[in-house]
């Protein structure tokens, strides 16, 4: 028996968070947030988290301005974001959340993202992992960065502490976040899909650099592993570069100008 392959896309988990955040509390949002988050306001974390928040809504527009649809259908779903990315503004922080957060993230705004998800699944899609497969990730995770702490690089050691950084970034998320969505733990990838290309374009030889060789091979096969589970109808290459490009990661390419995936999964 085959098992039922569940999508998400950005549309439907934005509708998911905004949903998990309708509450009717006296907080001030800043409080509200950060509670939610399990994270201290205006920490470094704090400040990640709303800055991604309004960046994915930021990315759902342009998809949205992308669709063939009416152009009025269009402007509504834009306008429809904007209100939702003022739930997480400056004024909507100092006032309490009831009275300025919570209304922007109503049914009015958050409804007509669910009807959108369909024309936006069209074009940025990916599987939404159950709880086994993120603890198999968790662990996987968790093994590599055990690995890397106890593999030093003899030169430019600097790569492999920015692998440990992002795959502990990714942690957090796992962890600790993952009701915000899966594309945005996804995200928090490209930091060690940068830190291994640059490793890579350094030409490494087994024979010469055998540590650097052996940190590619297990480095390029976590991250592998992580886009097979997303990969849907489309090949893992085309999922994952997809992926990266759906939530901001273009810049990052091989100097030729090759996609990231591609390279490290060809």
């Amino acid at each position: 028996m085959t098992n039922l392959v569940v999508l998400t896309d950005p549309a439907r988990e934005l509708a998911e968070l905004c949903a998990a955040l309708q509450v009717e509390t006296n907080k001030t949002g800043e409080t509200f947030l950060a509670g939610r988050f399990a994270v201290d306001p205006w920490s470094r974390e704090f400040f990640e988290i709303i800055f991604t928040i309004t960046e994915r809504c930021g990315t759902l527009q342009d998809i949205v301005r992308d669709l063939e649809i009416d152009d009025d259908f269009r402007d509504e779903m834009v306008g429809h974001v904007n209100a939702i990315m003022a739930a997480f503004s400056a004024q909507a922080m100092r006032a309490q959340w009831k009275d300025v957060g919570n209304k922007h993230l109503s049914p009015i705004n958050v409804g007509p993202l669910k009807a959108l998800s369909a024309s936006v699944r069209q074009r940025v899609a990916y599987r939404k992992l159950d709880t086994a497969e993120l603890a198999e990730i968790l662990e996987e995770t968790g093994n590599l960065l055990d690995w890397l702490r106890e593999h030093q690089l003899e030169e430019q050691d600097f790569i492999r502490q920015a692998m440990i950084e992002g795959l502990e970034r990714f942690q957090f998320r796992l962890e600790r976040l993952a009701w915000l969505g899966w594309g945005y733990t996804l995200d928090s990838l490209r930091e060690i899909i940068a830190a291994y290309m640059l490793l890579e374009r350094e030409g490494i030889d087994p024979q010469d650099n055998p540590n650097a060789a052996a940190v590619l091979k297990k480095v390029g096969s976590v991250i592998q592993s992580v886009y097979e589970r997303v990969a849907t109808a489309k090949g893992v290459v085309e999922t994952g570069d997809w992926l990266l490009k759906a939530y901001g990661a273009g810049s990052l390419v091989y100097q030729t100008g090759r996609p990231l995936i591609a390279g490290l999964l060809t």
